[in-house]
């Protein structure tokens, strides 16, 4: 009578078993395809102004590079320049944010968190949020030079400042 009882909870046990390594093998999976993800995410993009004055590149992590052209003094002014450089970079934080939602979307809207099927598994939903942090916000464009960075004795600079070294 005693192998009559254990062979059901035997075969309970077994069942159970192959239920719970079948949840860590899909587990093991998911945590390697959202690794790969965050690589595509956080992939290099390079984007240029539209007067094709100024290209950066960067990730979703931050920029690495800006490059002025190197006629870019000749072509235009420091003000338009700065909104080149002001295009540029506000064009890679929206191609940088929209590569990172597109490599994880598909993650995080298809995947079942671990914590409902089993109590005290770790959550796959809190690892992408580790990976994927909110972008910070933009900054508010700038208008006019702080006054406090323009020296009112400074003649050399008004010099310059005023391109007076062309007349």
């Amino acid at each position: 009578m005693n192998d009559d009882q254990s062979a059901p909870t035997r075969a309970s046990n077994a069942a159970l078993r192959a239920q719970i390594d079948a949840l860590l093998d899909t587990f093991d999976a998911e945590k390697s395809a959202l690794l790969d993800a965050g690589d595509r995410a956080t992939a290099l993009v390079g984007v240029w102004s539209a007067d094709g004055l100024v290209r950066a590149s960067g990730t979703v992590v931050g920029v690495s590079e800006v490059h002025i052209a190197e006629d870019a003094f000749k072509r235009t002014t420091p003000e338009a320049l700065g909104r080149s450089v002001t295009e540029a970079l506000t064009e890679l934080t929206r191609r940088t944010a929209e590569a990172q939602h597109q490599a994880l979307a598909p993650l995080s809207a298809s995947m079942p968190d671990l914590p409902d099927l089993i109590p005290g598994a770790p959550s796959m939903k809190d690892l992408i949020a580790q990976v994927s942090p909110p972008p910070p916000p933009l900054p508010e464009p700038v208008t006019e030079a702080p006054t406090s960075l323009v020296d009112p004795d400074d003649e050399e600079g008004d010099y310059f400042r005023n391109r007076s070294y062309l007349r």
